[in-house]
């Protein structure tokens, strides 16, 4: 009987992270709808992660301008890096 509850408490806890998985990835859905409009071809998940990645990583390399160099070289980096993938993924 107790194993038969710990089983039920388990697969209502993965359903319940099911729901929120789906309603955390509904904006990035949303933004690859949106990226597949403006690019015009059908763009997957990943893809559109990698796109985000770069936008952030751009941001980062531009916006702190008062940053220590070493920083902003770090920033700068992670943005070709950002680039790199994109254009081998895309």
């Amino acid at each position: 009987m107790e194993k038969n509850m710990t089983i039920q408490t388990h697969l209502a806890q993965t359903n319940v992270v099911d729901q929120v998985m789906k309603k955390m990835s509904k904006p990035v859905e949303m933004l690859r709808k949106y990226y597949s409009s403006v690019l015009e071809r059908d763009l997957n998940m990943r893809q559109t992660w990698l796109l985000l990645n770069a936008q952030v990583a751009f941001a980062f390399a531009v916006l702190p301008v008062e940053s220590p160099l070493l920083l902003r070289a770090a920033c700068c980096g992670w943005f070709l890096n950002a680039v790199l993938k994109c254009r081998e993924e895309l």
